[in-house]
Order: structure tokens, then C-alpha cells, then sequence
């Protein structure tokens, strides 16, 4: 009897770094990779010109994202980690998970990844044929 619990308890143990790896195996290939990933973009019915963009952005662990800005007004929800929305002219602000913000079109910002890093699904409803993100030198 003694002993097998020792095999048992053995196989267990040694099953536990196979499970581990499985586990980030699945948890990676279900996380998109850093950056803005689009996921839809299509044209909004009966307002010609206009489209919306969807998102899933990740920002690794203590990561600032470029300055920026987007043509559109842009809907941020957080859905995993924290981070810090960095806007020109407005205090930081502090974001968890479920928190929404929403950024006004042209505002310039650079929004840094908490700790443990951060990902939101964002809605930017944007004016056709421009460009998704536009760069905005200076300091951050």
C-alpha cells in the first residue's frame, strides 16, 4: 500500500512541469501578440465614409506605447492587467480590468502597461482611407 502511494505521489510530481508547460502552451496560443491586432473593419450602414475598427491591444509588462494619435474617437475596455492612460494636457490615469475610457479623436497619448502588462479591446469608429494610428514626435 506504502508503495503505491509513493508511485502515485512520484507520477504526480512529475506530471506537474508537463501540465505547467500545456497550460502556457494553451494561454499563449489564445493571447494575441503585443501590439494593436485587428480584428474587424467594416463599413458603418448609412453613414458613407466612416468605419469601425476593432482591436485587441496588448501592452507588455512596464511597456509604453509610441505617442500616437488616431483620426477617430477611439473606446477603450480593459479586459486583462493594468495600465496607465498617459494623455497630453491630462493627468495619468490608472486603469483595471473593466474599466472603459474613451479618447477623443487627434488626442495625443501613451498609454504604459502596468506590472503585469495589460490588454483591451478597443473600438475606434474612424474616417475611411486614413491611416489607423499616426505617430506624434515629441517628448514622453
Amino acid at each position: 500500500m506504502r508503495l503505491s502511494w509513493i508511485i502515485a505521489a512520484t507520477v504526480y510530481a512529475a506530471s506537474l512541469p508537463f501540465a505547467y508547460a500545456q497550460a502556457q502552451q494553451e494561454s499563449s496560443a489564445t493571447r494575441p501578440p503585443r501590439g494593436s491586432n485587428e480584428v474587424l473593419r467594416s463599413p458603418i450602414s448609412g453613414i458613407p465614409g466612416v468605419e469601425v475598427i476593432v482591436s485587441d491591444v496588448v501592452i507588455p509588462p512596464n511597456a509604453q506605447v509610441a505617442r500616437h494619435y488616431h483620426p477617430g474617437e477611439e473606446f477603450l475596455y480593459l479586459i486583462e492587467g493594468t495600465a496607465t492612460h498617459v494623455e497630453e494636457g491630462k493627468p495619468d490615469l490608472p486603469l483595471k480590468v473593466g474599466d472603459t475610457y474613451v479618447i477623443p479623436p487627434r488626442a495625443i497619448h501613451a498609454p504604459k502597461g502596468g506590472p503585469e502588462g495589460a490588454r483591451a479591446i478597443v473600438f475606434r469608429v474612424h474616417t475611411a482611407g486614413q491611416p489607423e494610428r499616426i505617430e506624434a514626435p515629441g517628448p514622453q
